[in-house]
C-alpha cells in the first residue's frame, strides 16, 4: 500500500517522539537506580542503558545504518538488561529495570510503527527478557500482563492515529484531483476563448471587410493566407519571455491603415501577455480601418516610471460615446479587454464622438 504524506509524516514524528520519551524515562530512572544501589554492577548496567538512549537520540539527527542494525542493537540491549537479573538478583517492580521494560515495550510500537512485525518482536523481546530475568524468583504474571497491555494499547493508539492520517491523505488526494480537473477545465475554456478571439481577429474581420466592399479585392488572398496561418497556430502560447517591440513591428507593417509607430524597445515580458497585447493591437488597428473613418493611426510602446509596459493605439476618427463600444463591442470586450485581463494586465478604451479613440494596454496591472 502506498503511504501518503500525512501518514509518512505521522510515522516520522512518532518515531522521534518514542525515542525521546523513552530516553526521558530511562536516563533518570537509571540514575536513581545507581543512587539506590551504589555498586559497580548497577553502574555498568545503567551506563549501558544511558549509552543506548544517547545512541538512539544521535540517530534521530544522523540517519542510522539501517533498520536491521538498529533492531539488533535494540534487542541485544533490552534482552541483556532483562537477563542481567540473573547476575544482580531479581529486581522489584519499583526498580529501574522494570521502568525500562515498561517504557520500552510501549514506545517500541511507536518507534517501529511502520514495521508492525518488528515492533511486535521487539516488544516481545523486551517483555521476555524482563520475565526471564525474574524467573529464578518466580514470575509475576500480573506484571507480564501489564507490560503486554501497555504494548497493545500503544499499538491501538497508533492505529487510531494512522486511520486519521489516512483520512487526511484521501481528502488531500480528492482535493488535488478536483484542483486538477478544475485546472484542466479552465485551460480548456481559456483555449476556447483564445481561439474564438483569434477567429474574431482574423477570419471574421476579413470576411466583414470583404462583405463591406470598400477596398479592391486584391488584398484578400494575402490577408486570407495570413488568417489561416494564424488560426493554424492558435491558441498555444509560447513559453518563456519575448521582446514585445520586435513583435509589434510586423503588426504595424501589415495593418490596413497607415501606422505611425513610436516603439521604444526592448520591451521584454512573458510570452502570454505579449501575445495578448499583439492580438489586441491588431484588433484595434482593424477597428480603426473598419469604424473610425480614417486611414491613419498612431502606435506607441514604452516603459513608464513604474517599469510597467504601456502600449497605446490612437486614432483621430469619429469615436463613440463613453461607455459604448459601438458595433465592434465583441472585439473590444473579448480580443482587447478580456484577453489582457486573463494575462495579468489591463486594457482601457477611451473615446468621445468626433475626438478619436485611444486603446491602452498596461502590463503588469496595478
Amino acid at each position: 500500500m502506498i503511504i501518503g504524506p500525512s501518514e509518512r509524516e505521522l510515522n516520522r514524528v512518532l518515531a522521534g517522539y518514542a525515542v525521546r520519551v523513552r530516553s526521558a524515562v530511562i536516563v533518570p530512572c537509571a540514575g536513581l537506580g545507581v543512587v539506590m544501589t551504589p555498586d559497580w554492577r548497577t553502574g555498568g548496567l545503567a551506563a549501558i542503558a544511558v549509552g543506548w538512549c544517547v545512541l538512539q537520540l544521535f540517530w534521530l539527527r544522523k540517519p542510522p545504518p539501517g533498520p536491521v542494525p538498529v533492531a539488533i542493537v535494540h534487542a541485544v540491549v533490552v534482552l541483556g538488561l532483562g537477563l542481567s537479573q540473573w547476575w544482580t538478583g531479581a529486581q522489584p517492580v519499583e526498580s529501574w529495570l522494570f521502568a525500562l521494560a515498561a517504557a520500552t515495550s510501549g514506545t517500541t510500537q511507536f518507534e517501529w510503527c511502520a514495521r508492525p512485525v518488528a515492533a511486535a518482536a521487539l516488544s516481545a523481546t523486551t517483555i521476555g527478557g524482563y520475565v526471564a530475568g525474574t524467573a529464578a524468583t518466580g514470575v509475576d504474571w500480573g506484571l507480564v500482563l501489564r507490560l503486554v497491555v501497555e504494548a497493545v494499547l500503544a499499538r491501538l493508539g497508533y492505529l487510531f492515529l494512522r486511520r486519521a492520517a489516512r483520512v487526511v491523505d484521501r481528502a488531500s488526494e480528492r482535493a488535488a484531483a478536483t484542483r486538477q480537473a478544475v485546472s484542466v477545465a479552465e485551460a480548456r475554456r481559456s483555449a476556447e476563448r483564445e481561439y474564438l478571439a483569434t477567429l474574431h481577429d482574423t477570419a471574421s474581420a476579413t470576411l466583414m471587410m470583404a462583405a463591406a466592399g470598400e477596398h479592391s479585392p486584391s488584398w484578400l488572398p494575402e490577408r486570407a493566407a495570413r488568417d489561416l496561418a494564424g488560426l493554424a497556430a492558435a491558441p498555444e502560447p509560447l513559453p518563456g519571455e519575448t521582446d514585445l517591440a520586435v513583435l509589434l513591428g510586423p503588426v504595424a507593417d501589415q495593418a490596413a491603415v497607415t501606422v505611425t509607430a513610436d516603439v521604444r524597445g526592448p520591451l521584454v515580458l512573458p510570452a502570454v501577455p505579449a501575445r495578448a497585447i499583439v492580438h489586441g493591437v491588431r484588433e484595434a488597428l482593424t477597428n480603426v480601418q473598419r469604424h473610425a473613418g480614417v486611414d491613419e493611426a498612431e502606435l506607441a510602446a514604452r516603459r513608464d516610471g513604474n517599469d510597467r509596459i504601456v502600449v497605446e493605439v490612437r486614432d483621430r476618427g469619429r469615436g463613440f460615446p463613453p461607455g459604448g463600444a459601438g458595433p465592434h463591442r465583441r472585439g473590444v470586450s473579448g480580443s482587447i479587454v478580456g484577453r489582457m485581463a486573463e494575462s495579468g494586465g489591463r486594457a482601457v478604451v477611451e473615446s468621445r464622438p468626433a475626438a478619436g479613440t485611444t486603446v491602452r494596454w498596461v502590463w503588469p496591472d496595478g
